[in-house]
């Protein structure tokens, strides 16, 4: 266990699951939970804390297979424009008509852009492994 103070307040970090060599914190949980609150516009906190926590947990697990994974395939490269555009289309996805907009949300639901970014980020590479993977076996009509 990690016990971290600051002057202000005191943040007991636990880990709660591991999944191969990465762990996931009670940080990880919140931080989580507040992502899909973001990504569903409020829909997981309709939820009961226990079923709300499954998916977060559930939606970790799957992101720290997808880290591991990938950090075995160090080659693959998104480009900034692409990131940006897809932060976009997500924002435009959730109801925001502007890019101002979504970020005066990110800011209200205390939630940082360079963590969503960097779960973009991550959905954008496993989605070129799979498609690096696999695209000698797709078949167009």
């Amino acid at each position: 266990m990690l016990l971290l103070t600051s002057s202000n307040a005191e943040l007991n970090i636990k880990v709660i699951i591991s999944v191969g060599n990465e762990i996931i914190t009670n940080y990880d949980l919140d931080k989580e939970i507040n992502y899909l609150n973001i990504i569903t516009v409020g829909q997981i906190k309709k939820l009961d804390a226990q079923e709300s926590k499954k998916i977060a947990i559930d939606s970790l697990i799957k992101d720290k297979i997808k880290i591991t994974a990938l950090s075995k395939h160090s080659n693959i490269m998104i480009k900034d424009e692409l990131i940006n555009n897809q932060i976009i289309q997500s924002s435009q996805n959730i109801g925001f008509r502007n890019f101002d907009d979504f970020k005066a949300y990110l800011d209200y639901a205390e939630y940082e852009l360079d963590e969503f970014k960097k779960k973009i980020l991550l959905e954008l590479k496993w989605n070129q492994l799979v498609y690096q993977f696999y695209k000698n076996q797709i078949i167009i009509d």
